[in-house]
């Protein structure tokens, strides 16, 4: 479920328990209710109606009329609740926070104002008054009563905390945001700690070190902190931190590793260290994507360091918020923190790719938008686009399978039109013949008018056993069954490029054999590596082929000890977004290791190499201009499975 759509489902929750909660309920002995009573929850009833039915302008007009003729009614505080989540749901912030306000103002006792204190620090944030959430925070956090409330409103404290620059303050509210999360909210928590300890300066390591506060899990922080700066190339933090650890839990279950740790930094001595940074959406709409990239980016990192090879590298995490502002802003403070070349961003390419310019800093953008803008020497992009699908499967087709001649079916909208055209080309620029492009309506689930128009490609040839001519039949006679046909048809065309989804292809496919279309290659693009291609027409698409970007199964070894040290560290299989952002920090790290390699004007040349890099997601290199051009590996369905071709 959407994050928005979440939330506003948890106050409509809140909103509903209120309403059981404050309903009449006579009991011996009580004054009877009031006579308005009735009238008032009806008209809260028909509010509620409204909301649910997503009208709500009339929800609006409803719920602000039950305030303004029943302000001392039960249910007031969770009317004010609904008349600030509808202006969050229109776009109003402002006159959100006024709803809010009015509620916490008005009804502070109410087991609602807590709530509305946490939406409005949330909106704030939004806005970005970082200062007006840090001056409420002590307010805020003396009003949350239950462990849920107080984790989100620690959180976006932290989060403002984050957003002036004030990463120690921020540590501490993520850790306490940590003490109350369950499983569902660790790995989110986690992540927003991580980067804010990544920004401590040495002095910040310092303070923290010496930092006592029986509010706070010292011990896990201290122990965690330090073995995360270990890990991230930042030795001198790293024994301050543990040092501190060791000194003040020496009887800690963790004493043991810690010393460990503290031996092997020693060990490592002096060593040359780079500054990788990253623009990832932590937070915000696209905050799924950016922790899959983390994931990736972490690994190239922990893989790197590990081996013990200079130079080592420090990881610097930015969170981008998915807002375009916050992305130039984070790429300037990565310039200003030395970075020496960044991953990222993966929204909001084109204003960073002009700043990347501006700066002199390598990026490598981590997006398949097309006809992106902005990008050049210093700024990259390496993602599966749908150019480098067709050059692989064209490239394929024409190459491997030696198919002169094809056939385009596809449908009527962006993507089918955009590799119809691109696979069209690319084939054509290979020596090929494209016969024929037909388009069918996105909707359709009968597709026999455009497969007829493929029979004018066709011509019937005896069955092998037959006489060379097929004898007229009979003017009465009823038409054969297909098994009784006396005669094949052959095609002009070798093969039949279907750029849809797995479910339409899934339909199209077997339609094609009912009509006698069999014996010619299927090429598809990625979306058909996929079980529901199977599920819908395994017996029709056996031998098809098309290309992907990352394939978890590859028994290419580079690909078997990412899965499977991927798996170890994180208990699930990598996607496309972990193997990119894995492959292009190696690319970085590749680049900065050369002899010779000192500037980030070094770093920029190397990464646009000729000689390109030979990865988890095929081969890739970069030209002049910064577009990537990649060759995908093909896969080719076989049974019940998809395998890949050499």
């Amino acid at each position: 479920m959407h994050r928005d759509g979440l939330r506003y489902l948890l106050i409509g929750l809140a909103v509903m328990a209120a309403a059981a909660a404050c309903g009449p309920r006579p009991r011996p002995g009580v004054a009877p209710f009031p006579k308005h009573r009735a009238a008032a929850d009806d008209l809260f009833q028909r509010a509620e109606r409204s909301y649910g039915q997503q009208a709500y302008e009339q929800a609006l007009a409803l719920f602000g009329d039950y305030i303004g003729r029943y302000p001392d009614e039960p249910l007031a505080p969770a009317a004010l609740m609904r008349i600030g989540a509808i202006h969050g749901l229109q776009g109003n912030p402002a006159r959100a926070r006024l709803a809010y306000t009015q509620l916490i103002s008005e009804y502070p006792a109410s087991p609602m104002a807590a709530e509305a204190m946490v939406e409005t620090l949330r909106l704030l944030t939004l806005e970005g008054e970082f200062r007006e959430v840090v001056a409420r925070a002590p307010a805020a956090l003396s009003m949350m009563s239950t462990p849920g409330q107080r984790l989100r409103a620690l959180s976006l404290i932290g989060d403002a905390y984050m957003g002036l620059g004030a990463p120690l303050e921020a540590v501490e509210a993520y850790t306490g945001a940590l003490k109350m999360a369950g499983a569902a909210e660790q790995e989110a928590v986690a992540a927003k700690l991580k980067a804010a300890l990544m920004r401590l300066t040495p002095a910040d390591v310092e303070t923290l070190a010496a930092r006592r506060d029986d509010r706070l899990p010292m011990d896990y922080l201290l122990f965690q902190a330090g073995l995360l700066f270990a890990r991230e190339g930042r030795p001198r933090e790293a024994q301050v931190l543990l040092n501190a650890f060791l000194e003040r839990y020496p009887a800690h279950s963790q004493a043991a590793r810690a010393t460990q740790a503290l031996v092997e930094i020693q060990k490592a001595g002096p060593r040359d260290w780079i500054n990788l940074g990253a623009l990832l959406p932590l937070s915000g709409a696209y905050q799924a994507i950016g922790q899959k990239a983390l994931r990736g980016l972490e690994l190239a990192v922990s893989r790197h360091n590990a081996r013990g090879i200079p130079p080592q590298v420090r990881l610097i995490l930015k969170d981008t918020a998915s807002d375009a502002a916050a992305t130039v802003q984070a790429l300037q403070e990565l310039d200003r923190e030395n970075a020496a070349a960044v991953i990222g961003p993966l929204v909001h390419v084109e204003a960073a790719a002009a700043e990347a310019q501006r700066l002199g800093l390598p990026i490598i953008a981590i997006t398949q938008r097309d006809q992106l803008s902005g990008l050049g020497p210093y700024a990259l992009r390496n993602f599966i686009t749908p150019k480098a699908q067709a050059q692989s499967l064209a490239a394929f087709a024409a190459g491997r399978l030696g198919i002169t001649r094809a056939v385009i079916l596809f449908p009527d909208e962006t993507y089918g039109r955009t590799f119809a055209a691109l696979f069209r080309e690319e084939f054509q620029g290979r020596g090929g013949q494209v016969l024929d492009a037909l388009a069918y309506s996105p909707e359709a689930v009968d597709f026999s008018p455009v497969i007829r128009r493929l029979l004018h490609f066709a011509r019937r040839v005896p069955k092998e056993g037959r006489p060379g001519g097929v004898a007229p039949r009979p003017p009465d006679a009823r038409r054969r069954s297909l098994e009784e046909k006396e005669y094949d048809l052959e095609f002009d065309f070798e093969a039949i490029f279907i750029p849809d989804d797995p479910k339409k292809a899934g339909m199209l496919v077997p339609q094609l054999s009912y009509h006698d279309i069999r014996g010619v290659q299927l090429l598809g693009t990625n979306l058909w590596n996929s079980e529901a291609l199977i599920r819908y027409a395994e017996a029709y698409v056996q031998g098809a082929v098309m290309p992907e970007g990352f394939f978890p199964g590859s028994l290419d070894p580079q690909t078997v000890q990412f899965v499977s040290a991927f798996e170890e560290t994180y208990q699930e299989k990598p996607g496309i977004i972990e193997a990119i952002v894995y492959d292009s920090a190696r690319m970085v790290l590749e680049a900065a290791g050369r002899p010779g390699v000192r500037l980030r004007s070094d770093i920029a040349a190397h990464l646009r190499r000729p000689e390109g890099f030979a990865g988890l997601t095929g081969f890739t290199r970069f030209d002049e201009s910064g577009e990537v051009q990649k060759t995908l590996r093909i896969l080719q369905v076989r049974g019940r499975r998809f395998i890949e071709l050499d």
